[in-house]
């Protein structure tokens, strides 16, 4: 999925349906038995601009669907069901369209603190080659988040996470491995409106240049149990976008 950037977070269960969260930075909050969240990237845009080089990659509805299967565990399923990319290179241009791959992940949460607020919790998760027009590597490939939160003084949330994921290498021989981080720090001003700023770093095994980005971004509640964020962010390095935007809307159910 887009790493999603992933503010307002509530330490337990469904009732964390009802704050924005960061679009990369997952939360340890699970979804409660016989409930579900519906997670959806109405529109992802990553821009990145470099001499001889430009390239634009649009997302749009990808989604992920969370029930509860335990307190304190959760199922999920997500899936990408457009992406478009296009490359622009010493005059040539390539375009590649089509449906994404699908995601199958986990989530336990095997701490919690209520003295101090802070949660923590693993995802295991899978990639299950399913894209069509060549957006994707056809391969399958996997991974490891570990995800946490916790509340800070003068009602702000931080969230972090750390993930491996094992990414087929461009060979087609073996696999590299991706880590990445990221952290977020939120509050809300209103009843309906969140803030948040995050960034995030990424390094891969196959060589490609580091990762870095900074953003900010607003949640809107519209109903007690689903709202709206938007998020932006600003590549630090080379190896990231130079701009990446993000508007997912959230539901609880």
């Amino acid at each position: 999925m887009f790493r999603l950037l992933h503010a307002g977070v509530l330490l337990l269960g469904l009732a964390a349906a009802t704050a924005g969260r960061a679009q990369f930075t997952e939360t340890p909050t699970t979804v409660a038995p016989g409930r579900f969240l519906l997670e959806v990237d109405a529109l992802s845009l990553s821009i990145d601009r470099e001499p001889g080089l430009n390239y634009t990659a649009f997302g749009a509805a990808t989604t992920f669907l969370s029930t509860g299967l335990t307190s304190r565990w959760d199922l999920q399923v997500g899936a990408e069901f457009f992406i478009n990319q296009k490359f622009d290179a010493a005059g040539l241009t390539e375009r590649q369209s089509g449906m994404g791959d699908l995601y199958v992940r986990t989530k336990w949460r095997f701490y919690e603190s209520a003295d101090t607020y802070t949660a923590i919790a693993v995802m295991p998760y899978v990639k299950i080659p399913t894209n069509t027009g060549g957006v994707g590597n056809d391969a399958v490939e996997g991974g490891l988040i570990i995800p946490l939160q916790s509340q800070l003084v003068g009602g702000f949330h931080f969230a972090a996470m750390a993930e491996l994921d094992f990414v087929r290498n461009d060979n087609d021989d073996g696999y590299d491995s991706n880590w990445f981080a990221s952290a977020s720090v939120s509050r809300h001003v209103l009843k309906i409106i969140g803030l948040y700023g995050e960034a995030s770093v990424a390094k891969s095994t196959s060589g490609a240049p580091w990762e870095g980005t900074m953003g900010a971004g607003a949640t809107l509640a519209v109903t007690e149990h689903a709202w709206w964020d938007y998020g932006i962010y600003r590549g630090i390095s080379r190896g990231a976008s130079d701009w990446t935007h993000v508007l997912r809307f959230n539901w609880g159910f």
